[in-house]
């Protein structure tokens, strides 16, 4: 699949602000939300959508992430693991806390748990995962 980096940088630029949430409200995200919105920017597809739309609330997503074994196994159904040093811009990342962040270069971007984003150096990722053609 082809990647669009400059749209990954206008998506990480456009979510700045943006408040963490579980529901629907605008320039409201949660981690999944936030990696799929940034997949899709990227890759052009919304491997993750099938799972965020199910929940509104903290125990929604919960629960719904419990059905399929927890976050990591859940982005595995839908999406292809990789190797950390294989994770090229664009691709899902997880962190030991299992919070989905995106691969920028040198950095993972991710959300705040109050409002705005975080970087970290990539080496905090512990999984990886890429979206590969059918």
């Amino acid at each position: 699949m082809i990647r669009d980096h400059h749209a990954l940088i206008a998506f990480i630029e456009s979510r700045e602000d943006w408040t963490f949430g579980y529901g629907d409200q605008p320039q409201t995200h949660d981690c999944a939300r936030y990696a799929d919105a940034g997949v899709y920017a990227v890759f052009g597809v919304n491997p993750l959508v099938d799972f965020t739309s199910q929940w509104t609330t903290r125990r929604g997503a919960r629960r719904v992430l419990r059905r399929h074994g927890g976050m990591a196994a859940a982005v595995t159904e839908v999406m292809t693991p990789i190797d950390l040093t294989q994770a090229g811009r664009g691709d899902v990342g997880m962190l030991a806390d299992e919070q989905l962040v995106l691969f920028e270069g040198d950095d993972v971007v991710g959300v705040r748990p109050d409002r705005g984003l975080m970087r970290l150096p990539r080496a905090h990722a512990v999984r990886a995962w890429t979206v590969t053609a059918d």
